[in-house]
């Protein structure tokens, strides 16, 4: 008798850790999706602005390039996985995504600065990165910088 309360109670303690485990990985998964997602937006709002033709005079709004799909589907999986801490993070990420496409969609006038006007989704990435981190990071740090590059008023952008 004691033999089999010892097979249950350890399939048991074995089915909680491994569903624990499970959850994890797809918490792992989708923050990391969201992160290369919305860095992926970034790069295609910065080829969006820069193809945008000269003949098409800013504060006309052109129709987006972008395919929407694989962000919508990470926010998705964020949603469904996620803790409402790091959801929340992603809702803020997914918001300054809308404002800069919004900016990018009707031309960026000459006094807005490309580097200056993503650092609204830099920051909101930032923060997603902090939030995730201290979800799943086992030491639960935070880190000082989230990147190597330089500050944009550095002089290498102008040399």
């Amino acid at each position: 008798m004691a033999t089999l309360i010892g097979v249950v109670t350890g399939s048991t303690v074995t089915s909680r850790a491994q569903g624990r485990h499970w959850v994890r990985e797809q918490v792992s998964g989708t923050c990391a999706r969201v992160l290369r997602e919305s860095s992926a937006l970034l790069v295609d709002l910065s080829e969006m602005e820069a193809s945008r033709p000269d003949s098409v005079p800013q504060g006309v709004v052109l129709p987006t390039t972008i395919d929407w799909r694989p962000w919508n589907e990470a926010l998705s999986m964020m949603n469904l996985v996620a803790d409402k801490e790091t959801a929340e993070a992603g809702h803020a990420l997914d918001e300054q995504i809308w404002r800069l496409h919004t900016m990018i969609k009707r031309g960026l006038t000459p006094e807005e600065n490309w580097l200056v006007l993503r650092e609204g989704v830099e920051s909101a990435q930032n923060n997603f990165i902090t939030v995730a981190r201290g979800r799943l990071s086992l030491a639960g740090d935070s880190l000082q910088r989230f990147s190597g590059r330089p500050a944009p008023d550095d002089p290498i952008w102008t040399s």
